[in-house]
């Protein structure tokens, strides 16, 4: 990711006189053994192969903008996991940033992590089968980042997983697994590559500052910087299998326009859309928009990270969704390859959350208003259906909603339990009973007022869920003066 940072680079004399050495070699200036390469159906083989061209749309034939129908599809999506990975998690780094700033001691250290990086608890099929159980329905995994390691098996560079003593196309088994599991795959690319900067050196100033200008050759194959970075994109979209998306994380007006020329189809996420980061807009949107959210406080691995808690997360998303947003939550996975368990455990709290109430976070878009007070809205428009996300108060509460209207259809339910809910419609607006019968999991009881303390002897629980429940309410209708204009 990028964070928000301007300084400028000063020259770096001993990366010119290195760029020879560096270019033709492995991961951090010595030569690595040989590569392995992975069996996936989703690669043509080893790079070393020659690949015949690959066939562009014509300059002038080409749509610069997304699909009309794939952005339903992402938009229906709602929710992905952001993956962000590389050997800098070896020492729980941010990705890419210790860069900024760096001296030249610091960055050939900082390479050199690719020298013993090796995940071999890596489980691409126990991650997707993970990710489809908290409720995900896309991924978007690193596939280059800006300090230029390409996580998947490139003819355009060395510095790449395929020569790692790992040695296996980690992006093509996350594209395998995940695709099996029925989640769309997506791949983050950092038009900044500071790798080629510091190895042709021309660092431009800052470490995500993409130079397409550049004319100065680099890899094995001795391209200028564009046509370096127009080679990945064509090996992303034709060796990986079906890519749903790309996510360009900074400027990348040659590399979409070159994505579309390839793939008119492939969606095009940040480059395209809004994507803030860390933050969720005030106002509703019906365009396609996306918030990214971390489980901690940066993006690849940290060491003893606090994470936020799940309920937190929960609430993200019922308000991005109620905004039309989608929700990419970040994880940043250890360096032998697992997911470290804070991040696990989140996930399964959402996997529950999702088993229970997802349908409401699910193809939905925005209702005439996002919220009334703490009680937030989404809704299926062909359907008629409406969703009321509120949390309940000692498994009980009484909804008095003021912009939504019952017809005769109308039947109000809460998501995952049995039986109707009552309900009346009445001047003031739509009252819902709320009553939470279905046993989840038991949580500690809030103390009774003036009852008796709890003492080690006695424990109150109760059951529950801390999290917002969903109402359901079929052939409902916007209220008088609220219509189903713009979204609020």
């Amino acid at each position: 990711m990028t964070p928000v940072m301007s300084p400028r680079f000063r020259g770096s004399a001993l990366a010119i006189l290195m760029a020879a050495v560096v270019v033709s070699v492995g991961c951090s200036g010595k030569a690595p053994g040989p590569s392995a390469t992975t069996g996936s159906s989703a690669t043509t083989g080893s790079a070393a192969a020659v690949q015949p061209p690959v066939p562009l749309l014509a300059e002038d034939a080409v749509r610069l903008s997304n699909d009309p129908a794939k952005t339903e599809i992402f938009r229906d999506a709602g929710l992905g996991l952001f993956i962000h990975w590389g050997p800098n998690s070896q020492v729980g780094t941010e990705i890419s940033w210790p860069l900024f700033n760096a001296s030249d001691d610091y960055i050939r250290k900082y390479y050199a992590l690719a020298d013993t990086f090796d995940p071999a608890e890596f489980d691409p099929a126990a991650w997707a089968r993970l990710a489809k159980l908290a409720g995900m329905e896309y991924v978007v995994f690193t596939a280059k980042h800006h300090d230029g390691f390409c996580n998947f098996d490139t003819e355009y560079s060395d510095f790449k997983i395929t020569r790692t003593p790992y040695g296996k196309d980690i992006a093509a088994m996350i594209a395998d697994a995940f695709r099996k599991e029925g989640l769309l795959v997506g791949f983050y690319y950092s038009p900044g590559d500071f790798r080629y900067q510091w190895v042709t050196g021309q660092r431009t100033g800052h470490i995500y500052e993409p130079g397409f200008a550049s004319t100065a050759l680099f890899g094995p194959k001795q391209k200028n910087f564009v046509d370096y970075e127009r080679g990945h994109i064509e090996e992303l979209l034709t060796r990986y299998g079906d890519v749903f998306m790309l996510w360009f994380d900074g400027k990348c007006e040659p590399l979409k326009k070159h994505a579309w020329r390839v793939r008119q189809d492939v969606f095009i996420g940040r480059g395209e859309i809004p994507t803030p980061e860390q933050e969720i807009p005030g106002k509703a949107s019906d365009q396609a928009w996306e918030s990214c959210l971390t489980t901690s406080y940066q993006w690849s691995y940290l060491p003893g990270a606090v994470v936020r808690p799940s309920s937190e997360i929960i609430e993200n998303l019922v308000h991005i969704r109620a905004r039309g947003g989608n929700m990419l939550l970040n994880i940043g996975p250890r360096p032998d390859g697992r997911i470290a368990p804070a991040d696990e455990d989140i996930l399964r709290d959402l996997g529950l959350w999702m088993m229970l109430y997802g349908e409401a976070v699910r193809g939905v878009r925005p209702w005439s208003i996002t919220n009334e007070g703490d009680v937030w809205f989404t809704q299926k428009r062909a359907e008629g259906t409406v969703y009321a996300l509120a949390v309940l108060e000692n498994n009980a509460r009484a909804l008095l909603l003021k912009s939504v209207s019952a017809t005769p259809g109308t039947k109000v339910t809460l998501l995952s339990q049995e039986g109707e809910l009552p309900w009346e419609q009445t001047p003031a607006g739509l009252k819902i009973t709320v009553t939470r019968k279905q046993t989840i999991r038991l949580i500690k009881a809030k103390p009774a007022p003036g009852g008796q303390a709890e003492t080690s002897d006695i424990q109150r629980l109760t059951w529950g869920l801390e999290a917002p429940v969903a109402v359901k309410i079929t052939a409902a209708v916007p209220s008088a003066g609220t219509g189903q204009g713009a979204p609020k």
